[in-house]
């Protein structure tokens, strides 16, 4: 039985040029949408360790395996007052703003089957 190999999802015209070719086990940026909920493409056991706006984009740092599948991952943001809904199991990631006439300050949660 061969490994599945993880597809190459480095896109040059958002994230620039691919500065390391390295295998294995790496830390990666991964651009997020500014959305309230949204879904991401990681490798297969991806560790966030890191989120953060950068010139008005919001960016994730994993440390991920590059010889594994990839899985979809879904994230919520929620601003300071916002509902959250029930039911939801959602684990804390990070913080990213973001500036339109003023911060808005986003609260990024990944939804989890455990809590």
């Amino acid at each position: 039985m061969t490994a599945a190999i993880q597809i190459d999802q480095w896109d040059e015209a958002v994230r620039g040029k691919k500065m390391s070719d390295a295998n294995g086990r790496v830390i990666f940026k991964y651009q997020m949408p500014v959305l309230e909920r949204f879904t991401i493409k990681l490798p297969a056991g991806a560790e966030i360790i890191r989120m953060q706006d950068q010139g008005g984009m919001f960016w994730l740092w994993a440390v991920i395996r590059t010889d594994v599948p990839d899985e979809e991952r879904t994230f919520w943001a929620f601003k300071c007052g916002g509902k959250i809904p029930d039911g939801l199991k959602l684990r804390y990631v990070g913080f990213c703003a973001v500036f339109v006439q003023m911060e808005l300050g986003l609260y990024i949660f990944e939804e989890v089957a455990d809590a």
